[in-house]
């Protein structure tokens, strides 16, 4: 039983977008029960939106079950007597569901946690907020820039109701600033196991559009809305913990690593041999990677250099310039973060695919080879992938990321996305008519 009068279902579609239905709350313990059936062909839904040509499941395919998961109920604090929950999807007979984001991830956990990790993640999301131009279209909340206090003061209402928001989810916001772009915000959410963390974001971009619509406002989570501007980014800090999460297995007493301007605490910590395997998996993984954790054609708007985007396969002690972080907060808070996934990403599939990636380098013990305290845009370093088609072709390579989401779900992805890519091809832009219409 539950105490609210709505309860909201949630999962979430391969693109990463919510979708779902509001229960009275007397259906909830049913939903956790037997879970809610759905048409199991809306799971691979393009974002125009419409369905695929060539579909796993069509019109024939009967339902899938969305599944709730009680741990992850949470109250809404926006809208009175009402919680949302999370669910994982499944066949009618209970079954897994081979399209299931959220599952995919709980499996490559199961992965980890039989090799005695415990994967932990927290996240910086950054989104743009937009407000009325006047002329029907929308333009950037301010003219701001990096970390201006006038900015938050100006968003002050937006800023408290986000973090009122995820406080009374029982998710923390660690921190509230402007980023670098004008109307950009970024949001840190408190470090959690890696399935709280996602249903968390899941949650945050609900709370955000809805939240930002009530006052007449847009979020949007689009990784570069405009051009010559910085980028939406999404950066998973991720580290492995033994069992009983008491000990960070990331976390080492010797002091291997040197750090620019310094490092937490000073001394010998540094970097475990199992963090260094867990670099070498992912770097090894990235090309394939790129797809998942920048899946839009639009993400390839902010892989560029000169924007504090990656571009360069490299990793670095507190090196911003490539798609590897290592923070300076070193022992318990030793962690690594990958910069690679922007705001577009699913949570699910893109910590499922890092992790996947980082587990293959552990089991593997793929050495990294050495970090880099230069600018890695200078450097000779493989480049990521320059399109989404190109990003695709790589994942479709990858054995270890296919295995570990699942076959299934790795073609379907590869299927949605490669029709987003052939529709962007078949839409003429401005600056394309700008460019060659009087000079050819």
């Amino acid at each position: 039983m539950t105490e609210y009068e709505r309860v909201r279902l949630f999962w979430t579609d391969l693109n990463g977008v919510a979708r779902g239905i509001s229960l009275p709350g007397s259906e909830y313990e049913d939903a956790v029960e037997e879970g809610v059936g759905f048409a199991n062909g809306v799971a691979e839904l393009t974002l125009e939106p419409g369905l695929l040509d060539e579909p796993r499941y069509g019109a024939e395919g009967g339902d899938m079950m969305a599944v709730a998961d009680p741990d992850s109920l949470r109250e809404v604090s926006w809208a009175e007597d009402t919680a949302a929950v999370f669910t994982d999807l499944t066949n009618v007979d209970h079954s897994p569901f081979d399209l299931c984001a959220r599952g995919a991830l709980r499996g490559v956990i199961e992965d980890l946690r039989s090799e005695g990790f415990h994967p932990f993640a927290g996240i910086e999301a950054e989104f743009s907020v937009l407000q009325p131009d006047g002329d029907g279209d929308w333009e950037p909340y301010n003219t701001r820039c990096s970390y201006d206090m006038s900015a938050v003061d100006m968003a002050d209402d937006l800023v408290r109701a986000w973090s009122d928001a995820m406080e009374t989810a029982g998710s923390s916001v660690l921190g509230v600033h402007q980023e670098s772009q004008p109307g950009q915000y970024e949001v840190n959410i408190e470090y959690d196991d890696a399935l709280t963390t996602a249903d968390s974001l899941m949650f945050f971009r609900h709370a955000a559009k809805a939240i930002a619509r009530d006052r007449g406002y847009k979020a949007s989570f689009m990784p570069r809305p405009y051009s010559g501007e910085d980028a939406n980014g999404l950066h998973f800090h991720l580290s492995l913990w033994d069992e009983a999460a008491e000990e960070n297995l990331f976390a080492s007493e010797t002091g291997n690593l040197q750090f620019p301007a310094g490092k937490h605490p000073a001394g010998e910590s540094g970097l475990s041999e199992t963090a260094h395997h867990f670099i070498g998996g992912l770097l090894d993984h990235m090309q394939g990677l790129t797809a998942i954790c920048a899946p839009t054609v639009n993400s390839y708007r902010r892989l560029l250099p000169g924007i504090w985007a990656p571009v360069n396969v490299a990793w670095g002690p507190d090196n911003r310039s490539t798609i590897l972080r290592i923070p300076p907060e070193l022992g318990p808070a030793a962690r690594i973060e990958h910069r690679v996934p922007d705001s577009a990403c699913n949570p699910y599939l893109g910590l499922a695919a890092t992790l996947a990636a980082g587990l293959d380098g552990i089991r593997n013990e793929t050495e990294p080879g050495e970090p880099t305290l230069a600018n890695a845009y200078e450097e000779d370093y493989d480049s990521l992938p320059r399109t989404l088609w190109a990003a695709l072709d790589e994942l479709a390579a990858d054995e270890v990321l296919t295995e570990a989401l699942g076959e299934p779900l790795v073609e379907e992805f590869l299927k949605l996305k490669r029709d987003e890519f052939d529709r962007y091809m078949d839409s003429v832009t401005e600056w394309e008519r700008e460019e060659y219409i009087d000079e050819f």
